[in-house]
């Protein structure tokens, strides 16, 4: 199986999660109209037993651009399918133990009356499905292109700007302290029992694909921790995941924010604070992810883009035996190049790695522009 395969197939299976989630917010707006699928997704409340929630919005734009991005070879879409894949088990599972817990005799939604639980479960439980086998696709196409870097030499992908690391780190590190705040005030307020039972979500909800809050805030604690993480490292998936959460949680804090603005929702001043962050933080961060990427395009960008880690600079399999100086007749070496060569044979060898490598945008212009002259120089003798 190539790689170009297995991104083609993980495109279509972001595109099929795509459609399953898509299909039940047409239902939604096919069962109560366009008004009332708004006011449902703004307010969260609305009569009877509703199929999705405000979070499905965001979670269909991500998995839209996550399949769009794989199957245009589009920079960050490694990071994009990971969050994709990521989120969308997370937020599935829960209507998964909706339909394996529920009974004629104890009804999970109670006496509430809508979607069916076995149509849209059912379809939670492929959806599931089809994210593990993403996953593993995900996993070896990492593979494959790491040993395809390892054999030629070439880099897996850009690693985001200081700056924008820095800001994308900061964001998601601020709205960790708001999900695990809320959580831990909750557990004082109710008790770790009730809590546990609010994560569960038994008879709280009233939308299947809807996840109960304090599960939410520990799924986005998780992720917010895991994007921290790639930011700080500078990896090159931590652009792609950092636009995939924002993609996530932008539509569903605009609509909260509606809610607020129109007097539909009780305002209250951290709620308003997390959806204001969520919304705007968001926004900024993927403007400056996109400015990135435009300011800094490359036309070699891998299949996946940042699916494959840097290859170890100095390594012998990361020496492709094509870099090696033509056996050309020269001028003799002077003796004081001679014993240069002779005392740094590794630092030659890095140097022609390092030309092949197309140079990564940083804000120390200076290193890039001391690795390319030796090459230049050593091309014009």
């Amino acid at each position: 199986m190539s790689i170009n395969q297995v991104r083609i197939a993980v495109a279509l299976l972001s595109l099929a999660l795509f459609t399953q989630t898509a299909f039940w917010l047409l239902y939604d707006i096919v069962v109560r109209g366009l008004p009332g699928a708004w006011s449902l997704w703004t307010t969260g409340w609305v009569p009877g037993l509703s199929a999705t929630s405000s979070l499905d919005l965001g979670l269909a734009a991500l998995q839209l651009c996550a399949g769009l991005a794989a199957l245009f070879r589009t920079r960050g879409a490694g990071g994009l399918l990971m969050t994709s894949c990521t989120v969308t088990l997370g937020f599935r599972l829960p209507a998964v133990w909706y339909l394996l817990l529920d009974s004629p005799s104890d009804p999970w939604f109670g006496t509430l009356k809508g979607a069916s639980l076995n149509a849209v479960g059912s379809t939670a439980v492929l959806a599931v499905v089809l994210c593990l086998v993403l996953g593993g696709l995900l996993l070896l196409a990492r593979h494959m292109e790491y040993e395809a870097a390892a054999s030629n030499a070439v880099t897996g992908g850009v690693r985001p700007v200081k700056v924008t690391a820095t800001a994308s780190g900061l964001l998601l590190a601020v709205l960790n302290v708001f999900y695990i705040g809320r959580n831990a005030v909750t557990a004082f307020q109710v008790g770790p029992g009730v809590l546990t039972d609010l994560i569960v979500g038994k008879g709280s909800g009233r939308a299947i694909l809807a996840v109960p809050s304090p599960y939410q805030w520990v799924c986005l604690t998780v992720l917010c921790g895991a994007g921290m993480l790639l930011a700080a490292r500078r990896r090159p998936t931590a652009p792609g995941f950092s636009v995939g959460l924002s993609l996530f949680m932008m539509p569903s804090a605009f609509t909260e924010l509606w809610g607020y603005a129109v007097g539909s929702m009780p305002v209250t001043a951290v709620d308003t604070s997390q959806s204001l962050l969520e919304f705007v933080g968001s926004a900024a961060v993927v403007a400056l992810i996109v400015g990135d990427v435009r300011r800094d395009r490359r036309p070699d960008d891998a299949d996946l883009d940042v699916m494959t880690p840097a290859v170890p600079i100095g390594t012998a399999a990361a020496v492709p035996a094509t870099l090696a100086v033509p056996t050309t007749p020269t001028t003799p070496a002077t003796p004081a190049a001679r014993d240069d060569e002779d005392d740094a044979p590794a630092e030659a060898a890095v140097e022609a790695v390092e030309v092949t490598v197309p140079a990564q945008r940083d804000n120390d212009g200076d290193a890039t522009a001391e690795a390319e002259r030796p090459a230049t120089e050593a091309a014009g003798a």
